[in-house]
Order: structure tokens, then C-alpha cells, then sequence
């Protein structure tokens, strides 16, 4: 486990003696001080307690105190009830949950998310927003950190800046308890897989008014996949302090290994060299050796401070400094077999050995403040920040001189033998990203029944990238964000709104003469309904959208070579691209036993000619998951996920063919019976039905199996 397990183990027996003694403190602190901290936590941040549905706790779409019946976007929440029953060990787990988003994996360590059309690259630990890069992959953090997921759908840029009118998802992390407590867990997997997890929290002070927590997992085992292996830790440690009634300082820091062996760098052939589709090859099938991995390791800490004023209002100032290392052995492939042997001449082969060794710094800064104020006899509510950011990422390549012999696919064994890199770079890029913005935005009460949202966002971008094949400085200063929206309260439980948001990505997509295509403008609107049912324990949202897109990057279909030197291929920008479609949603608590999340989305994504820009996406998803609680000990739950007919860019076969992959459904299935009153007892079956199926079909246009089913068995004791 190499130095991580000192300092894996070193922090938890740490933690478990500072708990030890926090505790003995805390035994000592009187019943009327713990009810003056009950009134410290009632005072401090009333605008984080908002009313309505019980689901109504996100922020993410505008800043500002809103319900999500008062906000005008699609928000979903997803919170460790579903995380926890259906076992979602990491993002990616968690985003095959969420509605309108495609989670798909790419190769076996790296994953990609799309939503309404388009990538999702908007990320946020905490409302901070921070850069999405797939190499470093934030899709793989370990779930246990998290206390829900937040994905607000469509265009973000009010709070996020640059950005694609996809979805932002928001990771908020867990905080501290009112209760002393937590749990541990063993869960034991197919394909010799098993995950040690904890997490507690602790008061830390006599008073009450310090309070700790920390979460920590570690999990290795093998894969569906040929030669693909993983050892994972995650551990995590936050502190919050209550200064005064009104002020909380909140500290926090965590610290990640991800050493995967056996890694694929791009997927497996869609075609044969015949033409046919190659959807027959075993799931299992790899393109990597042995000697392939890609490790990963990350530091973040943060800060956070708050105050509430007697007036209502509140303040917030965040710091989040994050710091990744990268070190990968890896091989591409892009290649035909033969159907028979499973073998291309290897002079057909295009293979890319790559030791790639990289450094990405960010930090973010962001300061808000929001509260009441009166105008025409009426209160309203008004939001205000500003954010900072800066993402360096300093990467160097090793190339390789060796001949590579490559097996046949079919009878693959330990892959390619070891290569040999140099110990001189081949190249080195250095890319920096800046951005910073102040917005504002207020929900104005026009009548009882009627709310109009407006918001502006000024941003500044500075773009860096130097490298042998795209060196590029470009700044764009003075970007302008509106956002307006309208909200009518129908009933007391029924509301209908609009919004409209204009929308600015800058890209570093090239075209085939290695020039940078330019930023993507457009507009972002949406309508909708949305309601509360059964005392507001049951939500629904019905939602029409559409997109339109300036300068949208696309691959270049008349050129498909890599830009010299580069394993970019180029694209072309796309004028009058649209995605328009409609959404529905509906979740809660019927009744106490029974827990529902179901949700339908239809998007359709075409260019100005008519022609679908992205076959490989669906054009209908249905994500249903119930969780029934059965008896005082029994609970029990299902997941289906359906996704519609999809095909992949044209014309990618030997022969001009298009791969086809018809619609699938994907079931899961749990378990959970209470033994005693700490101890649980929980099973899990993914992919009950055994649905072979491709996760994704368009990277590099290759594809990549998603799992077969598996099973795991888990035991937890809290205390």
C-alpha cells in the first residue's frame, strides 16, 4: 500500500484516540450547555434552513435561500439514503443514479458525464466551483467523503462562470453531527473485491461549540476486466468551531490514493476488420498489460467561514486549495482485428506508448453574501459574491524507441511485454486557467403568488497553454451572464416558472490546421412545473427545454488523423446547434415505508443542418430506484435504468460502417436487515439480468463494456 497504509493507519488510530478522549470531555459538558448549543445552531445560518419540501436544501442554480419549488431549473438531489442502500461507492456511482445525466465509462480508470447534449464539466465541492479534468478524475472520489450529491441541470453560469449548459454537480461534503457517533463496515465482493469504511463524528469541547469528524475507506480487488486491478484509499477529516452564536469556522482537509494495475488507455475496437461489429468480444476483454497502471494521488484542504448578522443577513468565505499527482504506464490501440484470429499486421497497428507524469494545482476563492430587503412595502431576497480561481496543470511525456509486438485479441494473456521509456522527455505542456467574477441576484416578491429571479455574472478568463503543437494566450475580459427567471405559485403546492440564461465556454478545441476554434455562445431556456405532495413529502417536476449553441466543437468528419505530434484529433465549430427536450421527475415519501426516485428524460441534439451531433447519446432515459421498508427490520430496494437505441459518429468501420447499440436496460437489486440495534447486515446485486452492454461507444470510437453482474455482502456496526 506502499507510504499511504503509514499514513492510512497512523490517521485513523489518531482519530480513534482523539475520539476517545473528545469523548470523555464531552461526558463531563452539563444538559444546559448542550441546549445553549442547540440555540447556537438554531441562530447561525438561517438561510441554509429553508422550508418546504423535505428535499428542499439545494442552493446550487442561483446563490440565493430558494426552495426548489422557487428555483427555476431542474434540481435533483441525491443523499446517502440511496448512496448508502444501493451502495455507490464514488461519483460515478452516484451520477448512473442521477436524472438527465449519462454516466459513462470511457476505459477502465476514466469516466465522462453528459447531460441535455453536452459534457458535463461544471463541478463543485461545496458550491466552489473547481475544473474537471478526466486524467485526474474527480468522477472516481470515494463517496464516503460526501453527505448528498446536488445536480442542478442546464445552464450554471450565474455561480460557475464558463461552462457547458449541461448540469453542475455539487459535492457537499459531510459536516459534523448534533450526535456523537458513527459506523464501520466490511463489505466483501465478486472478483475478490472488499471495502473497509468508517466514519465518525465528535464533540470536541467542553462547551459543545467544536465539533469533529472524519471519514476514512480503503478497498482493493480485481475486475471484469482482464488483468485490471485496484487499491483505493480515502481519508477525510473536518473540524467545525462556533466562534460566537453567530460565527462558524469550518477547517477540513482530505487526502486520496488511487493505484490502479492492468489499466486500459482507450476501450476496445467497435468493429472488426470485415466490417461487422465487434459486440460479440467478452466483456472481459483487455487492451492493457501488466505492467500498465495509473496512479493517482490528491490532497485538498479548505476553509469556510460564516456569520449571520441580527438583520438577516449572511456572510461566507471560502478557500479551497486542491493539489493532484498523476503517474501513468500506458498503451493505445486503435486497430481492426480480424475476426477469425483476432490479429492486424502490425503495421495496420497505431500504438501510442505513453509514461505521462503530471501536476495539476487550483485554488478558488469565493465570497458571498445574502439576505432581506425591503422595497415597495414587500421583502425580497438578495444574493452577491465573488470567485477566484486558478488551475495549473504541468504534465511531462516519455516516449518509447521499442519494437511492440501485440498479441492476437482474442488470446491476449499478460498483453504487450514490458517497454523500455526514456528518460528524456518526449515533451512537456504547461496549462493555466484563471477566472474571476462577481454576480449578483435577487428574488423579487412582485406579489403574493408571483417571484422574479435576475441575476448577472461579469467574468474575466485568462487562458495559458504552452506546448511543441498548440501553444496558445488568449483572455476574455468583461464576459456578461444574464440569468432572469419567473416563478407562480399556481396552489399552495403547485408552482410554474421560466428561465432564460445566456451561456460562454471558452474551448481548446483545434481544427485541422492547429488553430484554436474560439469560445461557444448561445442561450439556455427552460419551463416548468413543479409541486409537493402528501405534506410536502413527495416532489414532481415536469420540465421543456432548449439550448442553442454557437462555435460548438465537434470532430472534424473530413479529418480523422491526430494533429502532428498529438493524440488530438481535430474538430470544427458547429453554428446553430440545438438540444431541446423535456424532463420529469418525482421523489419522496409517499408513505413511511416507502421511498421513490423516478425520473424521465427525452433530449434530442442536432446542428443547423438537422443531423444529430451526438448520435452516441440517447434520446430517452428512465431511472427508477424504490427502496420499501418491508418490516421493522427488513429493507429492500430495486433500480432499473433504461436508455434508448444509440449509434456512434459516422462512418467510423474498415468499410464506412456505424456501430448500432440497441436499447438496454441495467437492474439492480438490495437488501438490508437489521440484526440488532448496531448491527446491519446489507446485500447488493448489480446488473441482476446480466445485461451485456457498451457504458460508452464515442471515445476515440472505441467502446467499452459496462460490468456484468456482481454481488457484494457488507456487515456495519454504529454506535
Amino acid at each position: 500500500m506502499k507510504a499511504f497504509a503509514r499514513n492510512f493507519i497512523a490517521t485513523a488510530v489518531a482519530s480513534a484516540l482523539l475520539s476517545s478522549a473528545a469523548l470523555a470531555a464531552q461526558n463531563e459538558a452539563s444538559a444546559e450547555e448542550s441546549k445553549e448549543k442547540a440555540g447556537t445552531q438554531e441562530k447561525i445560518f438561517e438561510h441554509i434552513k429553508v422550508t418546504g419540501s423535505s428535499l428542499d436544501r439545494a442552493t446550487t442554480a442561483t446563490g440565493l435561500p430558494l426552495t426548489l419549488r422557487q428555483t427555476p431549473q431542474s434540481i435533483s438531489i441525491i443523499d446517502r439514503t440511496f448512496i448508502d442502500s444501493f451502495s455507490l461507492d464514488t461519483v460515478a456511482d452516484v451520477m448512473q443514479f442521477a436524472p438527465g445525466i449519462q454516466a459513462q465509462q470511457a476505459e477502465t480508470d476514466r469516466f465522462f458525464f453528459r447531460a441535455r447534449g453536452r459534457d458535463v464539466t461544471n463541478f463543485q465541492f461545496d458550491g466552489v466551483p473547481i475544473a474537471y479534468n478526466s486524467f485526474f478524475s474527480e468522477a472516481l472520489a470515494d463517496s464516503v467523503i460526501f453527505e448528498r450529491v446536488e445536480i442542478v441541470r442546464g445552464a450554471t453560469g450565474l455561480l460557475t462562470g464558463a461552462g457547458e449548459p449541461s448540469a453542475a454537480i455539487n459535492l457537499i461534503r459531510k459536516r459534523p453531527k448534533a450526535e456523537d457517533g458513527g459506523y464501520a463496515s466490511l463489505g466483501i465482493g465478486s472478483w475478490s473485491n472488499y471495502r473497509v469504511e468508517a466514519d465518525h463524528s465528535q464533540t470536541l469541547s467542553e462547551d459543545g461549540n467544536v465539533k469533529g469528524r472524519v471519514a476514512l475507506a480503503y478497498e482493493e480487488g480485481d475486475s471484469y476486466v482482464n488483468l485490471s486491478e485496484k487499491e483505493n484509499a480515502q481519508i477525510y477529516a473536518v473540524v467545525t468551531a462556533d466562534l460566537t452564536t453567530q460565527t462558524r469556522l469550518t477547517m477540513g482537509a482530505d487526502y486520496s490514493e488511487r493505484n490502479p494495475k492492468g489499466s486500459m488507455w482507450g476501450a476496445l475496437p467497435l468493429f472488426y476488420d470485415d466490417g461487422t461489429q465487434a459486440d460479440d468480444l467478452p466483456v472481459s476483454t483487455t487492451t492493457a498489460s501488466t505492467w500498465n497502471r495509473w496512479d493517482r494521488e490528491s490532497t485538498s484542504v479548505f476553509v469556510q467561514l460564516e456569520h449571520a448578522f441580527d438583520n438577516g443577513w449572511d456572510i461566507q468565505l471560502d478557500v479551497e486549495r486542491r493539489e493532484d499527482d498523476m503517474d501513468g504506464y500506458l498503451l493505445y490501440f486503435e486497430f481492426f482485428p480480424n475476426k477469425t484470429t483476432g490479429k492486424t499486421p502490425n503495421s495496420d497497428f497505431q500504438p501510442s506508448p505513453n509514461h505521462y507524469v503530471a501536476e495539476r494545482e487550483q485554488t478558488s476563492y469565493r465570497f458571498l453574501a445574502s439576505g432581506p430587503f425591503e422595497l415597495f412595502g414587500r421583502e425580497h431576497q438578495l444574493t452577491a459574491g465573488a470567485l477566484s480561481s486558478e488551475q495549473n496543470v504541468d504534465s511531462v511525456s516519455y516516449s518509447s524507441a521499442d519494437a511492440i509486438e501485440v498479441p492476437s485479441l482474442f488470446d491476449w494473456g499478460n498483453g504487450v511485454d514490458p517497454i523500455n521509456f526514456s528518460d528524456t522527455p518526449a515533451y512537456g505542456t504547461y496549462e493555466s486557467y484563471k477566472q474571476k467574477g462577481v454576480y449578483a441576484a435577487a428574488q423579487l416578491s412582485l406579489t403574493d403568488d408571483l417571484t422574479a429571479i435576475l441575476g448577472n455574472r461579469i467574468t474575466t478568463y485568462d487562458t495559458f497553454v504552452q506546448s511543441p503543437w498548440s501553444p496558445s494566450d488568449y483572455k476574455n475580459s468583461g464576459v456578461n451572464t444574464p440569468y432572469f427567471g419567473l416563478v407562480y405559485d399556481v396552489t399552495d403546492v403547485i408552482s410554474t416558472y421560466a428561465s432564460y440564461t445566456e451561456i460562454f465556454k471558452p474551448q481548446s478545441a483545434r481544427n485541422a490546421d492547429n488553430e484554436l476554434i474560439g469560445p461557444v455562445e448561445g442561450s439556455n431556456a427552460e419551463l416548468g412545473v413543479k409541486g409537493d405532495f402528501f405534506n410536502e413529502a413527495l416532489t414532481a417536476s415536469v420540465a421543456v427545454f432548449k439550448v442553442k449553441e454557437d462555435n460548438l466543437a465537434i470532430s472534424d468528419p473530413n479529418n480523422a488523423d491526430f494533429l502532428p505530434g498529438t493524440t488530438i484529433r481535430p474538430s470544427i465549430g458547429v453554428d446553430g446547434a440545438e438540444s431541446e427536450g423535456y424532463e420529469f421527475e418525482l421523489n419522496g415519501k409517499p408513505t413511511d415505508s416507502l421511498n421513490i426516485f423516478f425520473s424521465y428524460t427525452h433530449n434530442e441534439s442536432e446542428d443547423r443542418d438537422g443531423s444529430d451531433y451526438a448520435p452516441y447519446l440517447p434520446e430517452d432515459m428512465v431511472k427508477a430506484s424504490v427502496l420499501y421498508t418491508a418490516t421493522d427490520a427488513l429493507k429492500v430496494g430495486v433500480n432499473a435504468n433504461w436508455q434508448s437505441k444509440i449509434s456512434s459518429n459516422p462512418n467510423i468501420g474498415p468499410n464506412g460502417e456505424t456501430f448500432i447499440q440497441d436499447s438496454y436496460t441495467v437492474v439492480n437489486a438490495m437488501a438490508n436487515y437489521k440484526l440488532s440495534q448496531n448491527w446491519d447486515l446489507s446485500f447488493n446485486v448489480n446488473n441482476l439480468f446480466d445485461k451485456k452492454y457498451y457504458s460508452s461507444i464515442d471515445f476515440y470510437n472505441q467502446g467499452f463494456f459496462g460490468a456484468p453482474r456482481n454481488v457484494e455482502l457488507s456487515v456495519k456496526y454504529a454506535w
